[in-house]
């Protein structure tokens, strides 16, 4: 039991990184961690990384839905520093 949670706690932090990455890296991970939104594509690609690590199929329908709101919703946020160097913790 303890290996699959220490394999579904890595699957959601790769998970999350590329949900960052696809969407906008600038926002600050706090503002993402409090976006129902975000968290139903995390819970989602997660579960999809634990049934397909090759992501061989590619994203799931529900994924890249979620996935095309959130890119359009963080479009132009710049993240949290007015210095444009914004770095996720």
């Amino acid at each position: 039991m303890d290996e699959t949670k220490a394999t579904i706690n890595n699957l959601m932090k790769q998970a999350r990184a590329v949900l960052v990455s696809a969407i906008n890296s600038n926002v600050d991970l706090k503002t993402y961690m409090n976006d129902d939104l975000f968290l139903g594509a995390l819970d989602a690609l997660t579960t999809q990384f634990f049934y397909d690590r090759t992501l061989g199929n590619n994203f799931s329908l529900g994924v890249q839905m979620m996935l095309v709101q959130l890119q359009a919703k963080y479009l132009d946020t710049k993240g949290g520093d007015d210095d444009g160097d914004a770095q996720n913790s």
